[in-house]
Formats: C-alpha cells, structure tokens, sequence
C-alpha cells in the first residue's frame, strides 16, 4: 500500500514570521505609517483628478482579484503536489522506456509539472492581456501575443530544468550539505543569467537600438556620470508595437549592464521627465540594485532549501514507497513546496524591492534636485500605465514591488 507523504506543517512557521515581517513590518524609507493612509489619499487628490482615480480602480481592483486567484488555484495545486502519492503519479506518468531512475525521469516529471502549472496560468494570462487591450494599454494581435507567451514559457522550462535538476541531483548526492550547494549553485545560475538575458534573451521579446537623439542622449549620458554611472550608451526598446504603457529598467551585469527606455517614454515624456526617469535608473546602478538582488536570492534560495532538504528527509522515512532521496518522484513534492515558498514569500519579496526603489527615487531626487519634474513625471506615469494611485495598505504591502504613486509623490514633495 502507498502512503501518503505527510503535511509538512513546521515549514509554515518561518514562513508566516517572514510573510508576516514583509506585510506588517515597518515600510521603506521615507513611507508613511498605515495610520497616516489619510495623508496619500489626499495627495492623491491634489494631483489626480476623480475621474481618473475611478478609471483607475476600475481598471485595476479586476486584476488584483484575478491575481488572487491565481494566487490561490496554484497554492491549492502545490499543496496537492506535497500531500499527493508522489510514488503513485510518478508510476503513472514516467514511461516504459525511461529508466525509472534516472536524470531523464527527473527531467520528465519536472516538465510534466511545469507545464501543468502553464496550463493553470494561461486562462489569467489571457485575462490580463484582453483586461489590458480593453482599458486601451495593449493593441498587440493575438499571434504576438501567444508568440511571446510560448517564448516565455520555454525560456521557463529551461530554467525549471536547469535549477530543478541541479537541486535534486545536489540534495541527492550530498544529504547533509547539498541545500548549501544548491543554494550556492541557484546563485551562480542567476548571475549568469542576469549576464546573458540582456544580449541572447531581451532581443527575443524586443527590438533594441540606441537613443537617435543626441542632445538627449549627452545629457542622459552626462547625468549618469555625475551619478557615478559609466555608460556608454543608452538604449531604446520598441515596446510601442504592444504596448502604450511607459516604463524603463537597468538590467544586466558586468559588461552586459544596461540603461533601456521605452520608445513609448521618448514619445510621450518631455526631456526634463526623462532625465528624472533616468536618474532613477542610474541610482539602481549606483547602489548595485542588481547584486543585491541576487544576494536576497541566494539567500532565499539558501533558505527554501534547506526547508526542502528536510521536506525530502521527512518524506523518505514516512513513505514506504520512496527509495531514497534520489528517487525521481520526490520532484513531484520537491515542486509543489517550491511553488508554495515563492507565493509565501510574495510579501517579503516586494518589502525588500519597494526599499530598493525609494532608495533609486531618492538618488534620483538628489541628482536632479528637481522634485517638481519628479512628482509630474510620477503623475505622468500613472496616467499613462493607469496605475492605482493610492491602494489599500495591504495590498500595496503584499502585491507593490513599488511604492504607489501617491507615497513616491509625496517623497518629492517631503525633499523640497
């Protein structure tokens, strides 16, 4: 007879500490207190007028209930996956010609499971994206849009491969030290992929060229220098062909480091805006945003693992049917546990990226020393992105990997 693994309720414990930390902790520098919602709704208020706060809301409180679903149908799958028989699924599943031991099973199982839980995103993916052409935010065809989803979905699965199969061959190989391994090695793999992502997997999804402009580009470029920022070129994304949404981003490591704008922010945003945009940007490199962030993600991963590692231990002692911790059915609850840390740690997650980024508004603020460009460049980019000016506390906490509009706004007006 085949046992069930077990629930595995002790890994909740320090994950609610951390889920609860990221939610009711103290906010990032410069943020006001819960009790103080009153202030950012007035200033609100003061830079939006009522029309747009209701378009807003109405554009975005749809999307956060379907995040919330989302949320919960793959919390329901990954605890399915860590109570399910393993032994019996991956009996069910793994064929005749594989051996049923084997870096093939594995990588079998773990591309089953990916793409089960593919199947389960695809309906919210769809949401979004007619959600979005609806409000007017997206024009992009239905052909590109899947293009980009199918490309986004085999880029994921090689990394599920990449990550899963190191992981569980290290947690096999080396019980007593493999998480620290795998940790170590999720830490390598995500520097190189910070590396290769802005030269082999960026240019998948868009088409980049410098910035033609070339008083734009030298004071763009001379911004950064007196941010302490060497680049050599700014970039231009043509994110226009399927989106009106403006953005920018600093990516890559290394040689591959780079500045990109929107082609849709050079349209839209004057040149005062654009360098407050920039300079915001610039303070991401200037305080090694990036490998920080990768430091967290080792550290997170340091952590998952070591969970995982006594999940898998547990696991093996309590189920008859699991040969040890190189049986390729521990990959179906090696999954779902996964899954299940990355939604819990949501919240901490964006704590940690809303602290980044007030920090790179307040480089910005400091750069430029014009708050009155900040606050209508922020002004700007929630009427153009029709961003939820002022949310409910919680869900800026949990879902925000930003400060809203209203508290980066108030921010500029506090430096004056």
């Amino acid at each position: 007879m085949i046992r069930r693994i077990a629930p595995f309720p002790w890994i909740l414990a320090p994950l609610a500490v951390g889920c609860l930390l990221g939610v009711g902790g103290s906010g990032p520098v410069g943020s006001v207190s819960v009790g103080e919602r009153g202030i950012l709704q007035r200033v609100a208020a003061l830079h939006f007028d009522a029309e747009f706060l209701a378009r807003a809301k109405a554009f975005q409180r749809p999307r956060l209930i379907v995040v919330i679903m989302e949320m919960a149908l793959t919390l329901l799958a990954a605890v399915i996956l860590i109570t399910g028989p393993c032994t019996a699924w991956a009996g069910s599943v793994i064929p005749r010609w594989l051996p049923s031991y084997s870096f093939f099973a594995r990588a079998w199982l773990l591309t089953l499971i990916y793409l089960g839980f593919a199947a389960l995103e695809l309906p919210f993916q769809i949401f979004f994206y007619l959600h979005s052409r609806h409000a007017g935010l997206r024009h992009d065809p239905w052909p590109a849009f899947l293009g980009d989803w199918m490309k986004g979905l085999a880029i994921g699965w090689v990394q599920v491969l990449l990550v899963g199969l190191l992981v569980l061959w290290l947690l096999a190989a080396f019980p007593r030290r493999g998480w620290i391994l795998g940790a170590a090695g999720i830490g390598l793999l995500s520097a190189l992929y910070m590396i290769i992502a802005p030269v082999a997997i960026d240019p998948l999804f868009n088409r980049f060229r410098p910035l033609e402009d070339a008083a734009l580009s030298k004071r763009l470029l001379t911004l950064a220098a007196e941010g302490g920022v060497p680049a050599k070129e700014i970039l231009v994304a043509d994110a226009s062909r399927r989106t009106r949404a403006v953005n920018a981003y600093f990516t890559g490591l290394g040689h591959t480091r780079r500045i990109v704008l929107y082609d849709t922010l050079l349209e839209k945003f004057d040149a005062d805006e654009i360098a407050v945009v920039l300079a915001h940007e610039v303070g991401h490199w200037k305080h090694h945003d990036v490998m920080k962030g990768l430091a967290w993600a080792t550290l997170g991963a340091l952590v998952a693992l070591g969970i995982l590692s006594g999940f898998m231990a547990r696991s093996v002692a309590q189920n008859g049917g699991l040969s040890g911790f190189g049986d390729p059915a521990l990959a179906i609850p090696a999954y779902g546990l996964a899954m299940l840390l990355m939604i819990l740690s949501t919240a901490p997650a964006n704590a940690i990226s809303r602290r980044m980024e007030t920090m790179a508004d307040l480089a910005s603020l400091e750069l430029t020393r014009d708050p009155d460009t900040f606050v209508r460049s922020e002004v700007h980019l929630a009427r153009e992105n029709l961003s939820e000016v002022a949310p409910p506390a919680w869900v800026e906490r949990i879902f925000y990997t930003h400060p809203c509009s209203a508290r980066r706004i108030l921010l500029a007006e506090r430096f004056r």
